[in-house]
């Protein structure tokens, strides 16, 4: 029968199920108590039995009671926990923000303080010479794009360090001054498009690099200056310009803020070194340390690196973003001359400085080192001039 004592069952087991289904199995108290003595060999009575049982079921409720108010409790702590984790990891990402933006500032104040002592201790003044230029209907714009300052190169195809930097700019400057001459052109307008220093981005360029970044600006700075000076004296005025590179970041590109470029210290040299120079002026970028424009005999001229704007859909939304359509952009990045026009927006690319480097080798580029230098009159680009150094 249902109610009888299983062989698997204790005592306590068979009491409680009795009483537990008492109505289930139609048993009386007295009943349950016969069924039970019999099986335990007592002679208890159906109180006895009865009351054990009561006190078991309310025992019973009051633990299941106490577990469900304190499971509650738990999973509200755990809540609080989970909240609490989530207050110190957002805390934490904010002071990491924020210690971040702080030695970022931290570390320009001293690039700053460096380049500023050395500035002092610069006992060479440049010799300033000044020439009366007729005024004429045209200026020059001429290229500084990716000199690369700071590499060392020497492979089968190219060899490149600072002094063979000057080597290739005197030639530049000649070749400058015979535009000029043959265009009686009355100002010159240069364009450094970035990646002026070789910088410490990629473990090939640090193993490659002679000197340290901030040797390299000053050292950049200081040709550059001189470069400026020595144009100055066959131009009426000289105009020159500063956009950003990607080889002048301070850290890699995802940890790099997108105004933490090296490049922003230059013009801030170039002004120090020159101030005595009257008709040497640095504009600066009254849109962005990436993008500039530069307004040539009514025409607008933007700048920019190229790293940003390679592709024809990025040339459109450059457009778009400074709200004009200009009439001609110009960028480097790619290490050739090139010229093209874009939905009637003029391109024009600039080379480089340096030449053939290990990345070129390994990519199966070649080219020579390159500039381009531009009539411009009130219609705009008259000419280029698509001039290779050639060793």
């Amino acid at each position: 029968m249902k109610y009888i004592k299983h062989d698997n069952e204790s005592i306590n087991e068979y009491k409680i199920r009795l009483f537990s289904n008492k109505e289930l199995y139609n048993l009386k108290s007295q009943e349950i108590a016969d069924l039970i003595n019999k099986e335990s060999g007592k002679t208890q009575g159906e109180s006895s039995y009865r009351k054990w049982y009561r006190a078991y079921a309310e025992g019973k409720s009051d633990a299941q009671k106490e577990f469900v108010s304190g499971d509650k409790i738990l999973k509200e702590y755990e809540l609080k926990r989970v909240e609490f984790e989530k207050e110190k990891i957002r805390f934490f990402d904010q002071r990491t923000a924020y210690t971040k933006e702080i030695r970022n500032d931290a570390r320009k104040d001293e690039l700053f303080d460096i380049i500023e002592r050395t500035i002092k201790e610069i006992k060479t003044p440049l010799q300033y010479k000044n020439n009366e230029i007729i005024a004429s209907d045209n200026d020059l714009m001429i290229s500084l794009c990716d000199i690369h300052y700071g590499i060392n190169i020497d492979n089968h195809w190219n060899k490149y360090n600072s002094d063979i930097l000057i080597d290739r700019l005197k030639k530049y400057l000649d070749k400058i001054f015979s535009v000029q001459k043959l265009h009686k052109s009355e100002n010159c307008y240069v364009s450094a498009n970035g990646d002026l220093i070789s910088g410490s981005i990629h473990p090939q360029v640090q193993i490659a690099n002679k000197e340290n970044v901030i040797e390299q600006i000053m050292g950049v700075s200081e040709v550059i200056a001189w470069f400026l000076n020595e144009l100055s004296g066959g131009f009426n005025n000289v105009y020159f310009n500063v956009v950003a590179g990607n080889h002048s970041r301070l850290n890699t590109k995802d940890d790099s803020l997108k105004g933490e470029r090296l490049d922003d210290l230059i013009p801030w040299y170039i002004k120090a070194r020159l101030q005595a120079k009257s008709n040497i002026m640095v504009l600066d970028n009254t849109i962005d340390n990436t993008m500039s424009l530069v307004n040539i005999r009514g025409k607008n001229y933007l700048n920019a690196h190229g790293d940003y704007d390679f592709s024809k859909s990025m040339i459109g939304n450059i457009t778009m973003m400074i709200d004009e359509k200009p009439y001609a952009i110009c960028t480097g990045h790619l290490h050739h001359n090139s010229t093209n026009n874009i939905q009637g927006i003029k391109l024009i690319m600039a080379g480089t400085l340096m030449g053939v480097d290990d990345y070129c080798i390994t990519k199966r580029i070649f080219g020579n080192p390159s500039q381009m230098i531009c009539v411009c009159n009130e219609n705009g680009v008259d000419c280029f001039y698509d001039f290779e150094f050639k060793e």
